[in-house]
């Protein structure tokens, strides 16, 4: 039996195109709660950006920053910080390479790029980065380093090197956590919470980074306009954002 269904963000609930939520994939979300099943959200994003998607759709549980961070019943019940050490040895590759770099954690993103120069490259939502980084360091969950998929090879090196990876979600740049975490592992701490086994979820992503969860989850599912990797690890591909994929998968699995 499924008591929870985890939905990835951008791109599988939200479009990034155009920052809106398709009406069946609401529909979708009304009708799993009208089922008992729980729809929580596991989000490479920090929470302050999509809170008002949470607000509208009366989500409470929530996994953001790939894993870092964990709300149950809108109380944060995990925060884990990038250590100030390893996040220095990052931006100082960032400085010597002339790329640009950001640090982000449950309140706000901080660049020290200034935001209006940020126009030039694929951000999602540039919005949500009013602040300047003015050290190299403050508390954060999450790293950001813009550069293009050429630089991999050293970023993927000097990560690995201070027991951290890289994410990359475009070619304008990457996330960079905690070697340890992944949306999975955050998952796995809410589940504990709510008494629920990965037995009796499903999950539904687009991207890489939703790997590790589908392939935990009783049936992982890739958005058509997911990625080639996440599409091969799945044991269902639906339609597109664009195509109602979530609600059509939903209904495919009898859970509406």
């Amino acid at each position: 039996m499924i008591k929870a269904v985890f939905f990835d963000f951008d791109d599988t609930l939200v479009s990034k195109k155009d920052h809106t939520m398709r009406e069946n994939t609401e529909k979708a979300i009304k009708l799993l709660k009208k089922s008992g099943i729980i729809p929580i959200i596991a989000t490479g994003r920090p929470k302050y950006t999509i809170n008002e998607y949470l607000d509208k759709l009366s989500i409470n549980n929530a996994v953001f920053l790939n894993g870092h961070t964990v709300w149950l019943e809108n109380k944060i019940i995990h925060d884990q910080i990038i250590d100030e050490d390893k996040a220095r040895v990052m931006f100082e590759l960032a400085e010597k390479n002339d790329f640009s770099y950001g640090i982000i954690n449950n309140d706000g993103t901080y660049l020290n790029l200034h935001p209006e120069k940020m126009n030039d490259l694929d951000v999602v939502d540039i919005e949500y980065m009013p602040q300047k980084l003015e050290e190299k360091y403050i508390p954060g969950n999450c790293l950001w380093i813009f550069a293009g998929s050429r630089y991999d090879n050293i970023l993927i090196e000097t990560a690995e090197r201070n027991n951290m990876r890289i994410l990359r979600w475009n070619e304008a740049g990457v996330d960079i956590i905690s070697k340890s975490v992944s949306k999975q592992t955050g998952v796995k701490i809410l589940l504990e919470n709510l008494g629920i086994d990965f037995s009796e979820v499903v999950s539904i992503g687009d991207g890489d980074n939703d790997i590790e969860l589908l392939k935990a989850s009783k049936i992982g599912i890739a958005m058509g306009n997911g990625s080639d990797n996440l599409k091969e690890c799945a044991d269902m591909v639906t339609d597109s954002i664009d195509d109602d994929g979530v609600y059509k998968a939903m209904v495919k699995l009898g859970l509406i």
